[in-house]
């Protein structure tokens, strides 16, 4: 039995139409806690979803992916909708991030608690974090979707002590159905003081 490379197994996915095509609702949702606009970056960007809405707000987004296929999707879209997206292929634990660049960070249903500390560093003073991601209760309940993998989910107010050095403007754990089926996430915002 051989083992796929996890960005192949990336590709794969994202070749099968993985994803789907609008923001997610937090980033929606939420938007009067963003930056008016500046410098952003989406780590885990896919095929950009989320870094196409924020392309659309104003921002000049810098999306970051391990996938070539979601990378070269990502850069597609954004040409065929007019939009300048800096689309990057890169392994984020070895990408290294800029100190004090971005004013608004987001990232969604990755989770590597090695780059919380990086990721709270490349915020500009009053930078904004946007971080969302499954919890251990999405495998307890069997819900479809995310890790199986236990060290891979936020355990019960974990996300709240990621950030240490943000100021919390915003935060929710729970089962939420955003119209794909229930799913077990926390959600944070968060801003780098001033």
């Amino acid at each position: 039995m051989t083992t796929q490379h996890p960005a192949a197994e990336w590709d794969h996915r994202y070749r099968e139409g993985y994803g789907r095509p609008e923001a997610s609702p937090l980033l929606v949702e939420m938007r009067h806690l963003l930056p008016p606009a500046g410098e952003a970056l989406d780590i885990a960007t896919g095929a950009g979803r989320n870094a196409l809405y924020l392309a659309r707000l104003g921002f000049r987004v810098m999306g970051i992916d391990f996938s070539r296929v979601a990378v070269k999707m990502c850069l597609e879209q954004a040409r065929a909708l007019g939009l300048t997206i800096d689309a990057i292929l890169a392994d984020l634990e070895r990408f290294p991030l800029p100190t004090a660049r971005y004013d608004l960070i987001v990232t969604f249903y990755y989770h590597q608690r090695s780059i919380c500390p990086r990721i709270e560093a490349a915020l500009k003073p009053g930078g904004v974090v946007v971080f969302e991601t499954y919890t251990l209760e999405q495998l307890h309940r069997g819900f479809e979707g995310g890790p199986r993998d236990p060290d891979l989910l936020l355990k019960p107010g974990e996300l709240r002590g990621l950030f240490p050095r943000l100021q919390e403007i915003y935060y929710r754990e729970g089962i939420f159905d955003e119209g794909h089926g229930p799913k077990a996430i926390a959600s944070l915002i968060a801003r780098r003081p001033l």
